[in-house]
C-alpha cells in the first residue's frame, strides 16, 4: 500500500473510529439477513465478515452454513462446516454446526459425538431447540424460554436470545422486550434492544423510546440509539433521533445521535440544528456527520460562516476526504483567502486525503513566501507521491535547505528512480551525500548495489555517505566488497568499525578472518 493511501485510509479511520460503535458491520447485518430468511444475501455477508473480523470468524463460518444449507447449497454448506472444524477445533461454534448435520445428515453419528454419560448436555439441547425452532415453533418456544431462565451460561442466553429474534411468535418478541426492558445483565440487555430496532415494529419502537426516556443508564440509552440506526432509516426513526437530541443533556450521548443521524444521511435535520448546538464537541460531532453521509454542500456552508479555527479544519478535512471534482479548487480557494498561518497548514495537511492535490501543493511552494508553509508543502508532495513534480521542483529551485527536503520527500515516496537522477547530476558535496543517505533509507532492493557501484567515482564526503548508507541498508556483503579494495586508512578504519557493529555470520567470519591472518 503507498505512503499517500496508507495516511488516507488511517486518517479517515481516525474520523470514523468514534462511531463505529453504531456502525453495521458484515456479521450484524448477515443476521438481519437470516432474519428476513433472505439465504443467499446472509451467506455473502457472513462470508465478507470471515474476512472483516477474524476474532469471531468461527461464529461467521457457522452462520453462512446455516445459511447455505437454507439456500439449498448443501455442498458448499458441508465445505464451510468442515473449514470451521479444521481452523477452529476447540471453537464451540464447531459442536453447534453439529446442529445442521442433524438436519441434514442424520442424527445418530452427531448425538454419539456430542453426549456424555448423563446423555444430553445444555448445548446439545440448545442444538436440537435451534432446528424445533424452525420445525416445530409452537412447542420449541416453550422450551427455549425455560432453558433461557434456567440457564447460569451467557452463551446459552446469547444464543437462545438469538433464537427468539429469528421467531415471528408474538411470545418470543415479548419475551425479547422483557428482557430489554428488565434484565441486569447489560449486554444480554443491550442485545435485546438491538434487536427491537431490527424487527422496526411499531411497538417496538415505541418500546425503545420508552426505554430511552425511562432509563438513567448511559449504556442502555446507547443501545437504544445503536437500535434506532441498526433498523430502516425511515423518517420516524430519524424524526426520533432528532427528538431525542433536542432534549438530551448528557454531551456525550448528544454526540452519539448526532453520528447515527450521520449514518442515517440525516443531514438535513443536521443543518437545522447545527447553530443551536452549543458545545464545540457536538458540533465538530455534526461536521463529521456531514462527511459521513457524503454532505460536502452543507461543509462548505459552514466555512462561509464559522469562525472558529477548530471546527473550520474539520469542515476542511470533510471536505478534502470526499475528494469530488471541486474539492481541490475550494482548497485552493480557502488557502489564498486563509487570514493564519493555521488554516493555511489545515488545507495542506488535507491534501493528502486527495487523489489529484499535487498541483495545489506545487503551486504553493513557488508561491508561497512563508518558508514553514514551503516546507510543508514539499513534504505533502512527498507524502502524495508526486514523483514527477518533485523532479521537476528541484530542478528548478535553487535553496539548498529546500532541495533538501524534496531530497527527504522523494525518500518518502519511494521515488528511489528521482534519487538516482539527481546522483546523476548533481554536483553539490552536501547534496550528494543527502541523496545517497535518502537512498538507503528507502531500502530498496537495487539500492545497495548501485551505491557500491558509485563508490569508486565518489568525493570523499560520498564516500563517507555510501559507508554510513551501508551501515543503515545492514548491507554486510556491500560493505566488505568496499574494505576489500579501499586503500585510504581513514576510510578502512571507519568501514572496520562499521562492520564490528553489523551482528551477522558474514561480517563476524571476515573479521576473524582478518585477525587470524594478521596473527
Amino acid at each position: 500500500m503507498s505512503i499517500n493511501r496508507f495516511l488516507k485510509t488511517f486518517i479517515l479511520a481516525t474520523v470514523l473510529a468514534t462511531a463505529t460503535v453504531v456502525a453495521q458491520t458484515p456479521y450484524d447485518e448477515g443476521q438481519k439477513a437470516l432474519r428476513e430468511q433472505n439465504w443467499t444475501q446472509a451467506a455473502e455477508l457472513f462470508e465478507q465478515a470471515i474476512k472483516a473480523d477474524k476474532q469471531q470468524a468461527d461464529a461467521s463460518m457457522y452462520w453462512r452454513a446455516h445459511a447455505l444449507y437454507k439456500a439449498g447449497r448443501k455442498a458448499e454448506a458441508e465445505r464451510q462446516v468442515r473449514t470451521l472444524e479444521r481452523k477452529y477445533p476447540d471453537s464451540r461454534w464447531v459442536k453447534e454446526a453439529q446442529v445442521l448435520k442433524i438436519e441434514h445428515n442424520g442424527t445418530s453419528q452427531v448425538i454419539a459425538g456430542a453426549t456424555d454419560a448423563s446423555g444430553m448436555d445444555e448445548e446439545l439441547r440448545m442444538f436440537a431447540l435451534a432446528q424445533l425452532m424452525d420445525r416445530d415453533p409452537e412447542r420449541a418456544l416453550p422450551l427455549l424460554l425455560e432453558a433461557m431462565q434456567s440457564t447460569d451460561s451467557e452463551s446459552v442466553r446469547s444464543d437462545a436470545l438469538f433464537m427468539l429474534g429469528m421467531s415471528d411468535d408474538p411470545r418470543a418478541q415479548q419475551a425479547i422486550a422483557r428482557i430489554a426492558r428488565d434484565s441486569k445483565d447489560s449486554e444480554l440487555q443491550a442485545s435485546a434492544i438491538h434487536m427491537l430496532g431490527i424487527s422496526s415494529t411499531q411497538p417496538s419502537i415505541d418500546l425503545l423510546a420508552s426505554l430511552y426516556r425511562e432509563s438513567d443508564s448511559v449504556q442502555v440509552k446507547q443501545a437504544v440509539i445503536q437500535a434506532y440506526m441498526i433498523g430502516d432509516e425511515s423518517g420516524e426513526l430519524v424524526e426520533i433521533l432528532t427528538g431525542l437530541l433536542k432534549n438530551e443533556a448528557n454531551p456525550e450521548l448528544q454526540i452519539e445521535i448526532i453520528r447515527t443521524l450521520g449514518l442515517m444521511d440525516a443531514t438535513d435535520e443536521l443543518t437545522r440544528l447545527y447553530p443551536t448546538l452549543e458545545s464545540h464537541e457536538t458540533k465538530v460531532a455534526a461536521l463529521e456527520a456531514y462527511f459521513l453521509a457524503g454532505d460536502t454542500k452543507t461543509l462548505r456552508q459552514v466555512l462561509e460562516t464559522e469562525t472558529d479555527p477548530e471546527l473550520r479544519k474539520t469542515a476542511i478535512q470533510g471536505i478534502a476526504m470526499e475528494d469530488d471534482d471541486d474539492a481541490a479548487a475550494l482548497l485552493e480557494s480557502i488557502y489564498d483567502n486563509a487570514s493564519t498561518t493555521e488554516e493555511k497548514k489545515a488545507v495542506l495537511e488535507s491534501l493528502v486525503m486527495m487523489d489529484d492535490a499535487q498541483d495545489l501543493a506545487l503551486k504553493i511552494v513557488r508561491t508561497e513566501t512563508d518558508v514553514e508553509l514551503r516546507r510543508e508543502a514539499i513534504h505533502m508532495l512527498g507524502v502524495m507521491e508526486a514523483t514527477e513534480e518533485m523532479g521537476a521542483l528541484y530542478a528548478s529551485i535553487e535553496q539548498m535547505e529546500l532541495r533538501k527536503l524534496i531530497l527527504e520527500s522523494m525518500m518518502i515516496a519511494d521515488d528511489t528512480e528521482g534519487l538516482q537522477k539527481v546522483l546523476k547530476s548533481e554536483k553539490n558535496d552536501e547534496l550528494r551525500a543527502q541523496a545517497i543517505q535518502m537512498l538507503a533509507i528507502s531500502d530498496d532492493e537495487d539500492a545497495g548495489r548501485y551505491l557500491v557501484e558509485l563508490y569508486p567515482q565518489g568525493s570523499r564526503t560520498e564516500k563517507k555517505a555510501v559507508i554510513q548508507s551501508m551501515m543503515i541498508m545492514e548491507n554486510v556483503e556491500g560493505l566488505i566488497e568496499l574494505l576489500k579494495t579501499e586503500t585510504d586508512p581513514e576510510l578502512k578504519r571507519e568501514m572496520l568499525q562499521m562492520l564490528t557493529l553489523m551482528d551477522s555470520e558474514a561480517s563476524d567470519k571476515y573479521l576473524f578472518e582478518m585477525l587470524e591472518n594478521k596473527g
